[in-house]
């Protein structure tokens, strides 16, 4: 893991996290950091260790919701697989499960405009303790819905589902994302997001490894959302226990402030009714501002982040199909069990845990060096005293690894799909894991390029964009894969590999000097 420095732990929300305003160190407290490692691990764990069982929970409510319709339903309410095993059940859940993948795609972007909208006005920590209270509430709704009557059990299992929206790794994912990049100086902001993220995939693996295991052997489907409950509470009270506020009230004020001079400005061009309903319509569209072209101080247009969103939604178009189209190509061509599927998988999450916790940090130590060129920022702005807010390095290290990352992936892809052979599918599943450096490095691009006081909101708009790529992946590749995936299976990975490296190419267009500056100072 790359080498962290402490931080001590304020007892106050008004004191900053930032390595270099802490004086007072402790052996005996451990830095923000370390202490958000848990809260990532947990978090992924316990948004995926239930969905290996989450479709036959569904199934089972809609076939005893039928049964139940239709004055079928055995008086002991046992369901047997040929009570269930009728057309009707097959389309209806087939419907649900339609609906459900639309339904996350909006509760994904909703969430993360929530999320950053919370945290930006009662602090981090408040939003992060309602998605874990969301998720035990969420879980708890669902174990629920199996032992109450048909009609009121699905109208509980609605209500769990729509909790699922807002909680899901999307959403967990981006809120510690942000607390990482609150408590991270410029300098170490990469490699912190890269560690983080490693050990948020350690918990997925984690889940893969066991959820499975666990209903099998119990023959018990709700059991993992008994162990997700029980480890979300111990969660809950460790989050409030010992996690400091990373988003002080002195910078949550500041925001404020700059938003309400901003909606003042807004006001003033407001006149109409009509005008007013569509600004209170758009407010969870809010961070979507962050992605507009800003004037840099020579009057030219910034369109830093307007790259960065592009790159984003095209690049998780093509990818986001990807894994499934070549478990289904291993699954059709080569006959994969469950078994096969499970160590393919658990072989790309290790290797994507390696890479990101202790490869990359110690590769950006390495190459830092190399890319020693100093960015000197403008005569009024040196010797501010606060290097936490801008890096005086260049932003090139960033991008090129992105990059390198991209080809990466696009490679590695191209060789899974073409190799025969279950060694080469586990190397390529490694290589792929190698590759996975391009999405906390892209992000640490992407704050980079705003005030630090808005970097949750522009965190918050890159993932809604990403969220539209991902609802169009389907759309778009999935069509290609459904026309194809017979005659030329390989068609869709040479696409993808097209698609990934030209969005990975418009991150040339990143430039340093585009990036956040801080205010120009006057003189009296």
């Amino acid at each position: 893991m790359a080498s962290i420095p402490d931080i001590s732990r304020s007892t106050s929300e008004h004191d900053a996290l930032l390595p270099e305003r802490q004086h007072a160190l402790s052996y005996n407290q451990f830095s923000p950091l370390t202490l958000l490692i848990p809260l990532a691990v947990v978090t992924r764990l316990t948004s995926t260790l239930p969905a290996t069982t989450l479709l036959a929970v569904i199934q089972a409510a809609i076939c005893r919701l039928w049964l139940t319709l239709n004055g079928t339903l055995p008086p002991d309410g046992h369901l047997s697989k040929e009570l269930c095993a009728v057309p009707e059940v097959d389309k209806w859940r087939v419907t649900v499960i339609s609906t459900l993948s639309i339904l996350d795609w909006l509760g994904g972007i909703v969430a993360c405009s929530a999320i950053s909208f919370i945290s930006s006005r009662l602090g981090r920590k408040p939003a992060i303790l309602g998605v874990v209270a969301a998720s035990i509430l969420e879980y708890t709704l669902l174990v629920c819905s199996q032992y109450l009557p048909a009609w009121l059990g699905a109208s509980t299992l609605v209500a769990s589902l729509f909790l699922r929206m807002f909680t899901g790794p999307w959403a967990v994912t981006f809120i510690v994302n942000v607390y990482a990049v609150d408590i991270s100086s410029a300098e170490e902001r990469t490699p912190n997001l890269s560690v983080i993220n490693g050990w948020a995939t350690l918990g997925q693996a984690i889940s893969f490894a066991i959820g499975g295991l666990i209903t099998t052997k119990t023959n018990d489907p709700l059991i993992v959302y008994y162990i997700s409950v029980a480890i979300l509470g111990m969660t809950f009270i460790y989050v409030s226990a010992f996690l400091p506020e990373s988003f002080p009230k002195e910078k949550r004020d500041a925001l404020r402030r700059q938003q309400l001079a901003r909606q003042n400005v807004d006001a003033s061009a407001r006149q109409s009714s009509l005008n007013r309903l569509i600004s209170m319509i758009a407010v969870p569209f809010e961070p979507l501002k962050q992605l507009a072209p800003t004037r840099r101080a020579d009057g030219r247009r910034n369109w830093r982040v307007a790259f960065c969103a592009i790159h984003i939604i095209i690049a998780t178009l093509a990818d986001a199909v990807a894994p499934i189209a070549l478990l289904l190509l291993y699954v059709t061509k080569y006959g994969y069990n469950p078994a096969q599927t499970r160590t393919r998988l658990m072989t790309s999450n290790l290797s994507t845990v390696f890479t990101l916790t202790w490869m990359i940090p110690r590769l950006i130590r390495v190459l830092r060096p190399i890319y020693a060129t100093q960015v000197v920022p403008p005569e009024d702005q040196q010797d501010s005293g606060d290097e936490t807010v801008v890096s005086t390095s260049t932003d090139l290290l960033d991008v090129h690894i992105t990059i390198i990352s991209w080809v990466v992936n696009a490679v590695a892809f191209i060789m899974a799909a073409t190799t025969s052979t279950h060694v080469l599918h586990l190397i390529a599943a490694t290589i792929i894991g190698f590759s996975s450096a391009h999405s906390p490095i892209f992000r640490s691009l992407v704050v980079s390029s705003v005030n630090p006081l808005k970097q949750g909101e522009v965190l918050a708009a890159i993932e809604m964009i990403s969220g539209i790529g991902v609802f169009l992946s389907p759309v778009v590749m999935g069509s290609i894969l459904t026309a194809t995936g017979s005659k030329l299976p390989m068609l869709i990975f040479y696409i993808h590999a097209a698609i990934v490296i030209a969005a990975a190419s418009l991150l040339f267009l990143i430039r340093d000097s585009d990036r956040y500056q801080k205010p120009r100072r006057t003189q009296d």
